[in-house]
């Protein structure tokens, strides 16, 4: 399954977002401009669906209705947060529609307003129902939660389940919190995840992830996991020396690009056995500009061949100049009287002579989404 298209409305810093997606999704902007936010829609989205979530749950986690929904939407679509998303399962085209307000008279909970689903344009979900007039209480839950009552469209409902979301710190990983969730973004249960993996597969994944290294890490000989006597699983790693045995350290010696490098690595070849949606945020992040520019094609050659699509966050040029990538996957946002607006870079229109003339994407993009005036701030600093 895959997504297609996306349609919100009064979602964060964006009053309105509307277009179609593709196998990889570049998002760029200047700071504070929603690029995170753009990511946690399809967070959000998984934890509606997460077993133990659910449609309070995740907008709890947020902050509640009045953190998630836009400050600039309150005459757009009557002031509801909707979502619709178009998705393709082999041949079976699917669309899911979910439309929240809050509950009135003081009690602010979040309540579905509409929620829609169709399977190649039938309708086979349209709430409010008989059973939610005569019961406004089920109104508070999603059908998409429930699992008696997503038997027709489950597969939407493990789509949304299966997304994953890797922003990993070097300093999570290298000082783990006891307990962490496998899937835990950012790092802490990353070695007890490398350390559950079947010991084949882990072994044929990470001989993948140390021929990478090996190319982009001085020195660097092996990479292995360990278990110390305590059953804390670690990272072990050899480097080349005037000794004849390589010298040994583990991920607490690792640099930060060296373990957010694994991380990336990790992530991405364990969603391709599985396809679904990858979200990364800005992978760049502490690596050589050799090899972000390297990670397009990369990230291609894991897309072969499977249902993998890669939505990401970056600021740097090298990835975005890549001639793999075109402009119809790097989603620009800028920041406008009425909060950010988004649109691919096939679509703005500025940027067609630009595009037609050859210019670099980077430098395009760049006059798009830098500040207007930064001259000031030297003098600022200075002052």
């Amino acid at each position: 399954m895959k997504i297609t298209s996306l349609s919100v409305d009064n979602w964060r810093n964006f009053r309105t977002l509307n277009f179609a997606v593709g196998d990889r999704l570049i998002v760029v902007g200047p700071n504070a401009s929603g690029k995170s936010n753009f990511l946690d829609l399809f967070r959000f989205l998984g934890d509606i669906a997460a077993d133990g979530g659910g449609l309070a749950a995740a907008l709890n986690s947020r902050g509640g209705m009045s953190k998630v929904k836009s400050l600039f939407g309150r005459n757009n679509a009557n002031g509801r947060l909707r979502i619709r998303v178009s998705l393709v399962d082999d041949d079976v085209a699917w669309d899911y529609e979910l439309s929240i307000k809050s509950e009135p008279r003081g009690h602010h909970r979040p309540l579905v307003d509409s929620e829609k689903v169709t399977r190649d344009g039938e309708v086979i979900l349209q709430r409010p129902n008989k059973d939610d007039e005569q019961d406004p209480e089920l109104l508070t839950q999603t059908h998409l939660e429930q699992i008696f009552t997503n038997k027709s469209f489950r597969a939407i409902a493990d789509y949304f389940k299966s997304i994953r979301y890797f922003h990993l710190s070097p300093q999570a990983i290298r000082e783990p919190v006891p307990g962490s969730r496998h899937d835990e973004p950012y790092g802490s249960g990353f070695l007890a995840a490398i350390n559950s993996t079947p010991p084949r597969i882990r072994s044929r994944w990470l001989s993948t992830i140390q021929e990478v290294l090996q190319t982009a890490v001085p020195q660097f000989e092996s990479l292995d996991l360990e278990v110390d006597d305590s059953g804390q699983p670690h990272l072990v790693a050899g480097y080349r020396n005037w000794r004849r045995s390589p010298a040994l350290q583990q991920e607490s010696d690792f640099s930060d690009g060296t373990l957010r490098l694994i991380g990336l690595m990790w992530a991405v070849i364990s969603s391709r056995t599985s396809g679904g949606l990858l979200l990364l945020e800005e992978p760049e992040l502490s690596l050589n500009a050799a090899i972000v520019r390297s990670l397009p094609t990369m990230l291609a050659a894991a897309q072969r061949g499977n249902d993998l699509q890669v939505f990401m966050t970056t600021h740097s040029p090298d990835l975005l100049d890549d001639e793999g990538v075109h402009p119809c996957e790097v989603l620009v946002l800028t920041v406008g009287d009425n909060g950010t607006e988004a649109d691919v870079l096939a679509n703005v229109d500025e940027a067609q002579p630009l595009l037609k003339a050859g210019l670099p994407r980077a430098e395009i993009v760049a006059g798009l989404i830098d500040p207007c005036d930064l001259g000031t701030l030297p003098r600022t600093l200075a002052g």
